[in-house]
């Protein structure tokens, strides 16, 4: 698969069971590595609405192939870990990335730079009124993972969880009583 017949799928219509498919397609023609490529790119030279869309789409294909074949996806592991993640400037792509690296970091193990540049983008992230709630809830989640790792994180975490708590939502009340108050 090329990354011009990809990026035609990104753009075809979105259905039922999208990311599945597509995700599909992208691993039995072992082209998890352009699906990478065009998940962590900005394609300057796409139209603004398109790119968005090419960006979202591929995280959450990439999400999916993650999910469905974390092997595929682990020689990418430390580029994401590096740049991609902390790259990540699409809103919607963030709650992919952010969930791709909660459960990354529960195996990976950055060195020191990296981690804290993982905790930087997340708390970042968590703390941004402008982040939507699966960005902020992957972000926290990203977090709790740094916790013990990155000594900040541990400092933080009370308000962090306190400026989840104003305005919470349905879903970061749940979590907030789940996971990440107890």
């Amino acid at each position: 698969m090329t990354e011009e017949e990809l990026l035609d799928l990104l753009q075809a219509r979105f259905c039922d069971r999208f990311a599945d498919i597509v995700a599909g397609r992208v691993l039995a023609a072992d082209a998890v590595g352009v699906l990478y490529r065009v998940a962590t790119a900005p394609h300057v030279t796409l139209p603004a609405a398109v790119r968005h869309r090419v960006l979202f789409r591929s995280a959450y294909v990439l999400e999916r192939t993650y999910f469905t074949a974390r092997s595929r996806f682990l020689p990418y592991a430390e580029d994401f870990c590096r740049r991609a993640f902390p790259e990540c400037r699409d809103a919607s792509a963030k709650r992919c990335f952010g969930k791709i690296m909660s459960d990354l970091l529960g195996t990976a193990h950055p060195d020191a730079p990296t981690l804290e540049r993982i905790a930087e983008t997340a708390a970042d992230w968590a703390v941004d009124p402008a982040s939507k709630v699966a960005v902020r809830v992957w972000a926290v989640e990203v977090l709790k993972r740094c916790r013990g790792r990155v000594a900040w994180v541990a400092e933080v975490w009370d308000d962090v969880v306190e400026a989840q708590t104003r305005g919470a939502t349905p879903g970061i009340a749940s979590r907030l009583r789940r996971s990440w108050l107890a």
